[in-house]
């Protein structure tokens, strides 16, 4: 789905890329990250001189767990994505210029390596169930969101002492 064949792009002069990687797909498998409904890509790809331009939107629903407290969570996001493959450079040239090498003679793109980075990138990093909230107790492991869990505070690190001194 994410092949653009650049023979058929240069016939056409742009090509319409639409539908959803569905769940299952390798291109979708992350450590942090689950999308169970997929992912919903919508790109128009074409022709930019000797490059090639796909512009459009990634959408889908995240699952994640909250950094704090490891509480699950699901979150939308919809990302407008520019993904610019110039010819004549380098994959280490591409990576400083933030674009995407063209290999010479290429017959087709393969974007899913792209739209897998902004994928990546446009799901919160560090979410969080609540702004406030308290996390799991480094000692018991109990959820302080509900309550206090009656573990003995252990002796401050003495190393802390200073910091602690002007957060009082």
């Amino acid at each position: 789905m994410l092949t653009v064949d650049l023979g058929e792009l240069l016939r056409k002069g742009r090509l319409t890329i639409e539908g959803t990687v569905p769940s299952g797909d390798p291109l979708l498998e992350f450590p942090e990250i689950v999308l169970p409904g997929g992912l919903n890509v919508r790109l128009v790809v074409s022709p930019a001189g000797r490059d090639v331009l796909a512009r459009g939107r990634l959408s889908g629903e995240a699952e994640l767990e909250c950094r704090r407290c490891l509480k699950s969570l699901r979150g939308q996001f919809d990302e407008d994505v520019t993904l610019l493959y110039r010819s004549g450079v380098s994959a280490t040239e591409a990576e400083a210029e933030e674009v995407y090498a063209l290999p010479d003679r290429a017959r087709q793109i393969e974007l899913g390596p792209a739209v897998r980075e902004h994928v990546i990138l446009a799901v919160p990093q560090y979410p969080l169930c609540d702004p406030s909230c308290r996390g799991l107790c480094p000692q018991c492991g109990a959820d302080l969101n509900r309550g206090p869990c009656g573990c003995v505070n252990r002796a401050a690190d003495a190393r802390w002492v200073a910091l602690r001194k002007h957060s009082d």
